[in-house]
């Protein structure tokens, strides 16, 4: 009976400890909530999202080469995070339902004519849209805008802009056509 007594007491007590690691781990596991990757846009890089896309919408509407697509040079939009380009992004589909990044399409074929050593030539029926920055503030900025639509079709208008009541207000005060 001692020997009996003995191997149970031993048993638990090598047993007990193996056992509630291993529930001390699942419940730990089991606790964590899932990470939340969303990132919170600023409200300093809501206001430059705001500024890049009213330009660009100003721009295209000045001319531009279709609406079958609009491509975005992301890389020209400084002070941006990834999650900030992609809200452009999504700002600009009211020019067209179909609008990317220009790395991801500039090979693509059915949008661009390139010529004998892959350059581009022009867009089929469709905008290539970016933003040259001259001068940023919080509050004022000289910015042009660019849509191109071929070597010999672009439009580039320079902006002063100022951030008023939430808005940006455009003023034109030059104007390049290619």
């Amino acid at each position: 009976m001692r020997k009996l007594l003995l191997t149970t007491m031993l048993t638990v007590f090598i047993v007990s400890p193996i056992m509630g690691c291993n529930s001390q781990e699942n419940t730990l596991n089991s606790e964590e909530e899932p990470k939340d990757t969303t990132q919170i846009i600023s409200s300093e890089e809501r206001q430059r999202i705001d500024l890049y896309t009213s330009v660009m919408k100003s721009a295209f509407q000045e001319e531009n080469g279709g609406t079958e697509f609009v491509a975005v040079k992301l890389d020209t939009l400084e002070g941006l995070s990834d999650q900030g380009k992609e809200e452009v992004l999504k700002e600009l589909s009211s020019l067209s339902s179909d609008v990317y990044s220009f790395e991801d399409i500039k090979n693509d074929k059915t949008k661009f004519k390139l010529d004998d050593n892959g350059r581009l030539i022009r867009t089929i029926d469709g905008a290539l849209l970016w933003v040259e920055i001259k001068e940023y503030n919080k509050n004022k900025a000289k910015i042009t805008g660019v849509s191109w639509f071929g070597n010999l079709g672009a439009v580039f208008p320079e902006y002063e802009a100022t951030f008023k009541n939430g808005t940006w207000q455009l003023k034109l005060i030059n104007m390049a056509v290619s």
